[in-house]
């Protein structure tokens, strides 16, 4: 199929995007979008471009106390960031499962996180590095929003005519993580898709493709939870706290995706236990 028709407008600062946006949808990379409008699962008079404004970049930049990735940047250039690889694996490993190379250099971690996808790779990895969404309204003000605030439904989210302008993962030496997922072939979208990243006070575990939203939980330890089978057994405990929310559709029952589940956590815990 063939979209319907559409204008495509390059606006170079936020008050002409915003005002483009009005009536319009923004895109980066469009590796979701430009599927969706050729099969007409969505409809829009006006495609608003990011690529020229001069408040958005593709830079990652490092402070001593966080990892900042810009509205722009693309999965393969967090792939070639070093700081990336060395400090947050799980989100290098997340990202080199998303697509193939093509799909790798034209789309952007901010819209992967925002077509709010309850599966997206970088969704995840970043609930578990409990990362911060940096968001932009045409006023030019700015809020802070955790990312496990961010979802509201499937394909929604808490934009309220806003842009997200970067993205921040806090910096803890002492973090160990694991990206880990289950999909039909290589690069496909994940089935189910698990992140956890443990340090020496707890761990956060972010679970995708089980319910409209991804899922995050979170275990402080104790004298009491210390080892991986007793951390396993909370961690599932709490996860099944949602199973009135678990979905069944074409791709498994929600009993098959919480097995699922169950078996991603075990190994990405045991991997994480290794680490610390």
């Amino acid at each position: 199929m063939r979209p319907a028709p559409y204008t495509f407008e390059e606006p170079t600062n936020l008050t002409q995007a915003f005002a483009n946006l009005k009536d319009g949808m923004p895109i980066a990379g469009g590796q979701n979008l430009m599927p969706a409008l050729r099969m007409r699962q969505i409809d829009t008079p006006c495609l608003v471009s990011l690529e020229k404004i001069d408040a958005f970049s593709n830079d990652i930049l490092v402070t001593v106390d966080a990892i900042q990735i810009g509205a722009l940047t693309t999965i393969g250039e967090l792939l070639n960031c070093a700081v990336i690889e060395k400090e947050v694996p799980w989100l290098h490993t997340a990202a080199s499962k998303l697509g193939d190379t093509q799909v790798k250099n034209l789309a952007t971690v901010v819209g992967n996180v925002c077509w709010s996808d309850p599966r997206a790779n970088m969704s995840i990895a970043l609930l578990a590095s409990r990362a911060e969404i940096k968001v932009v309204n045409e006023k030019r003000l700015e809020r802070s929003v955790p990312i496990r605030d961010f979802f509201t439904g499937f394909q929604e989210n808490c934009l309220n005519d806003e842009l997200v302008g970067s993205i921040l993962i806090p910096r803890n030496s002492g973090d160990a993580g694991v990206y880990d997922e289950f999909s039909r072939q290589p690069n496909d979208l994940a089935l189910v898709n698990v992140c956890v990243v443990s340090n020496q006070e707890g761990v956060a575990a972010a679970i995708g493709g089980t319910c409209a939203t991804p899922i995050v939980v979170t275990l402080e330890y104790t004298d009491n939870v210390r080892n991986n089978d007793s951390i396993l057994n909370r961690i599932i405990s709490l996860l099944e706290n949602y199973a009135d929310q678990f979905t069944t559709d074409q791709f498994g029952s929600s009993g098959y995706k919480l097995e699922l589940a169950r078996v991603l956590l075990k190994r990405a815990l045991a991997i994480v236990g290794e680490q610390l």
